[in-house]
């Protein structure tokens, strides 16, 4: 094996180095182009399959390549720009369709162009600026989402995102940002029946690991929102939403109860539900009771996700509550 250049040695106590563009060397799925610190690779790697959980086969390795992922974000910012003249009139007639016609507003919304291109936008598209008196309606209809341009978009949002990944520990707003970008990439495959992941895992797996992405998302997301946010808070804001739900005569959970087993057979049940005024917790914030294991205080970010699993359930079992079709003992 070819000896490593470019690589200083690397105390754990400080942060990872950037890449060295002389270092450089080729690769594939299972390795690296970056003759990087092994300790630097292993993080890489950890990352890219921590996040979704669920990372199709193949990918993971690629998905840690930072040089080569580099590279591919900068074709594709190089793509949207060629493409931006395309984007500006498409999004200018619908401005226009929707009520707009002030060309002076439309001009600096669009960047501080000039009225002449706003003229040459709209007419591009077959309106007529100068007709202020059009009709809003009938609208055009729009080309559906491309697979293309999605995929440009989600090269674009990983060029932007990549520099801050390369750090010991990505904050909260950056991993979110990252799990965003690949779930990007997701659906412009989902569009492209001929990529390579679809060909090689079907719609189902790419569909399954858009899902995972954006569960990943959300999971950092909560950690954003209860930063620097007090437990009354965010207990406020549980509360306010439950009295949303049954204000729109909705079903909300009062509580649940969880029945957890490891691989070793221990079980332990669990009990969910929210404060109420009586109680020492500010009412609405979440709350736990065991049989055993007591559990430790939830932080902020673990109050959200599980009230988002709560509303989820509450959502998800109103329709065949309430529909019309729904017999109460029967199973169709």
């Amino acid at each position: 094996m070819p000896e490593e250049v470019g690589v200083p040695q690397q105390d754990p106590a400080q942060p990872l180095p950037r890449l060295d563009p002389a270092a450089i060397a080729p690769g594939g799925p299972g390795k690296t182009t970056a003759a990087m610190p092994e300790e630097f690779t292993e993080r890489l790697r950890a990352l890219a399959e921590a996040e979704g959980g669920t990372l199709l086969p193949g990918r993971n390795y690629e998905e840690a390549d930072m040089a080569r992922a580099a590279l591919a974000a900068l074709r594709g910012w190089a793509a949207r720009r060629e493409r931006l003249a395309t984007d500006r009139a498409d999004l200018m007639a619908a401005a226009w369709w929707s009520g707009h016609r002030n060309l002076n507003e439309l001009a600096r919304a669009a960047g501080g162009i000039s009225r002449t291109t706003v003229y040459e936008d709209l007419r591009s598209r077959g309106i007529e600026p100068t007709d202020k008196a059009a009709a809003h309606d009938p609208r055009p209809h729009y080309a559906p989402l491309n697979a293309k341009a999605m995929g440009e978009l989600a090269e674009l949002s990983k060029s932007a995102t990549l520099p801050a990944m390369l750090v010991n520990e990505p904050n909260a707003v950056t991993q979110t940002a990252w799990a965003l970008s690949g779930a990007l990439e997701r659906i412009a495959e989902l569009l492209d029946t001929d990529s390579e992941n679809m060909c090689r895992y079907g719609r189902d797996e790419v569909a399954h690991d858009l899902a995972a992405r954006l569960s990943s998302a959300l999971r950092h997301a909560h950690a954003v929102a209860a930063d620097g946010v007090t437990e009354r808070q965010l207990a406020g804001r549980a509360l306010n939403q439950i009295e949303a739900q049954l204000a729109d005569e909705q079903f909300t959970v009062e509580f649940a109860t969880v029945q957890l087993f490891s691989v070793d057979g221990e079980r332990v049940t669990v009990r969910i539900d929210q404060a109420q005024f009586r109680d020492a917790a500010p009412a609405g914030w979440t709350q736990l009771q065991t049989d055993q294991r007591p559990p430790r205080e939830l932080t902020g970010a673990e109050h959200l996700r599980l009230r988002t699993a709560l509303d989820t359930i509450a959502e998800t079992l109103n329709r065949p509550l309430t529909s019309d079709d729904a017999v109460s003992g029967e199973h169709s």
